[in-house]
């Protein structure tokens, strides 16, 4: 069982992409900082609003070469419910 702490999908924030949690900046924007060399750090350096937790929980994804259709539907798919609290959904893989 896995929770996605790190990424929120929902139909009303970037058109249902999934996103950084509690951002409307994309993993797909991570995904190019990444295809083009930029480092971690360097990504943060330009997104100061997404953690470093986040951006390695996310990095860990991109090891394992999932897609961006991959992590939609671990995060969405049907294990998937929303934290009423945070506002947040969390899926357990």
């Amino acid at each position: 069982m896995r929770n996605f702490t790190a990424i929120t999908v929902h139909p009303e924030i970037q058109d249902g992409a999934p996103v950084f949690s509690g951002t409307r900046i994309r993993i797909e924007t991570f995904y190019d900082f990444m295809r083009i060399g930029v480092s971690v750090s360097e990504f943060l350096n330009e997104f100061p609003s997404i953690t470093r937790d986040q951006a390695l929980e996310v990095y860990d994804l991109v090891k394992q070469k999932y897609t961006l259709d991959q992590i939609k539907a671990l995060v969405s798919g049907p294990a998937s419910r929303i934290d009423a609290n945070r506002g947040r959904i969390q899926a357990t893989a």
